[in-house]
């Protein structure tokens, strides 16, 4: 029998800029990510294309964790694995594993 591993519930505004469930992360929020690296947008390269990112109610690549089950406890998702052994798709803007389906 497998764990099942529960989904937090949602944040209804970024914790940093405070957008809420759908809209876009205000400039110079820490927590947006570039949607074509999947890495903080923060600093990311001034001439990168990519579009905004917006604020899903879950903390950046949790839901992939959550989804992978690689978390240490309700709402500790082991996002250094994620980022050590996923790669971001640039297509659908989201972290995958090889032999992982979607």
């Amino acid at each position: 029998m497998s764990a099942q591993v529960m989904t937090p519930p949602l944040e209804p505004s970024c914790p940093d800029c405070h957008a809420g469930i759908g809209h876009v992360h205000l400039e110079g929020c820490d927590v947006a990510r570039c949607l074509a690296t999947g890495l903080q947008r923060l600093g990311h390269d001034e001439t990168c294309q990519c579009p905004q990112d917006t604020w899903s109610g879950l903390w950046p690549g949790e839901a992939e964790c959550i989804e992978f089950g690689w978390v240490y406890g309700p709402g500790l998702p082991d996002l250094n694995r994620l980022m050590t052994t996923a790669t971001w798709d640039p297509v659908t803007h989201r972290w995958t594993v090889e032999g992982k389906p979607r």
